[in-house]
């Protein structure tokens, strides 16, 4: 079996919140026995000019040297940034899941296969987007979800300009939707230490689950750790983190008890796979960045003994990128994500959505 290319897509499509738009690149492996894996992410241009030349004519089950080939080559000019490794990433997806179909075999039991069903959350609740940011807008946000068959909810603290702000958004949440459901906070690297810690203090009556990126970039290590001292919820962060060295960082400075690299930020099933192991030596569970993305992460928290919950928008039938780009379509069931016999991601591309929302091809 050999490659026989590697296409980009780049496709516009209707985003989850309402009126807005998303632009995506959808990368396409195809093998000389007809075999197509298929990814999603990345950049046009770096799929097409520097990882495309290095795969044709490779054998695509030899997943972890052409991992490995694509991080040289991105490293070998001063390093790939988030582009770079979300296009390897992307790719090594459509790897994955090439390698998959060719065997006959689902992703999550290829890459490991510790379980078929994993326990998906609602991510999305407070966005920016959305007009209203009271606390009792977001929530009656937060209850919609939870009625959605939801038993873990996130909260982004978008326009939370004083601490203050987020304890009464916080509050109210619990207030309506009751003890039983859990409840986690994005603070999106706003505070720092001091600032940090004494929020968590005044959090720690409201049971959150996690409290992510609570600290600034600039000292996170060090004020990750006093965060962890001031709460009993996981101190959890590095979604953007995509190298096993900046994860075992991380782990090894004690700056988290939850790891959330991006499925493509951190190089794919590959990547992650790497940094999964990683962290169950620090008996830390994992779960992936990216609520655009419960079709990949599934399969790897699915796949490893600490995979923990999936991120998901909870709204996301409309959102056509899971309802229209594949068949069968994605789905979510009552907060829970039920994996398939099929093989590879489980999905083939339909292709009358792709031409009809395509934007250019590289």
């Amino acid at each position: 079996m050999r490659i026989t290319g590697v296409e980009s897509i780049t496709i516009e499509v209707p985003a989850a919140w309402p009126g807005g738009r998303d632009t995506w690149t959808v990368v396409v492996v195809r093998s000389n026995d007809g075999t197509v894996g298929i990814g999603r992410g990345g950049d046009v241009g770096i799929v097409s000019d520097v990882l495309a030349p290095l795969l044709v004519g490779e054998d695509p089950r030899m997943i972890s040297m052409l991992w490995d080939r694509m991080y040289e080559a991105a490293w070998r000019f001063g390093g790939p940034g988030a582009p770079g490794m979300a296009s390897i990433g992307a790719v090594d997806v459509a790897l994955w899941d090439l390698y998959g179909k060719s065997c006959g075999e689902p992703l999550w039991r290829l890459l490991g296969g510790f379980r078929d069903t994993v326990p998906a959350y609602a991510d999305g609740s407070g966005y920016a987007d959305e007009e209203d940011q009271s606390a009792d807008a977001i929530a009656r946000l937060v209850k919609k979800h939870a009625d959605l068959g939801f038993q873990a909810i996130k909260v982004h603290m978008y326009r939370a300009a004083r601490p203050e702000d987020v304890v009464e958004r916080v509050r109210s949440c619990r207030d309506l939707i009751g003890p039983d459901v859990r409840l986690m906070v994005d603070l999106h690297q706003a505070w720092d230490g001091k600032t940090a810690v004494d929020l968590a203090r005044r959090l720690e009556p409201y049971s959150l689950y996690w409290i992510e990126e609570p600290v600034r970039h600039d000292d996170e290590p060090a004020n990750m750790r006093m965060v962890q001292q001031a709460t009993s919820a996981m101190v959890a962060g590095g979604e953007g983190q995509g190298t096993l060295y900046g994860i075992r960082r991380l782990l090894t400075e004690g700056a988290l008890q939850l790891v959330q690299t991006d499925i493509l930020i951190g190089g794919g099933y590959t990547g992650l796979l790497r940094i999964a192991a990683l962290a169950e030596a620090f008996h830390v569970p994992i779960a992936p960045h990216g609520a655009q993305f419960p079709d990949f992460n599934s399969h790897l928290v699915a796949a490893v003994p600490n995979g923990l919950m999936v991120s998901t928008y909870p709204d996301c039938e409309p959102h056509e990128i899971w309802s229209k780009m594949y068949d069968p379509p994605f789905r979510v069931n009552d907060g829970q994500i039920t994996l398939s016999d099929r093989p590879g991601l489980g999905h083939e591309l339909d292709w009358g959505f792709i031409e009809r929302h395509r934007a250019s091809a590289g």
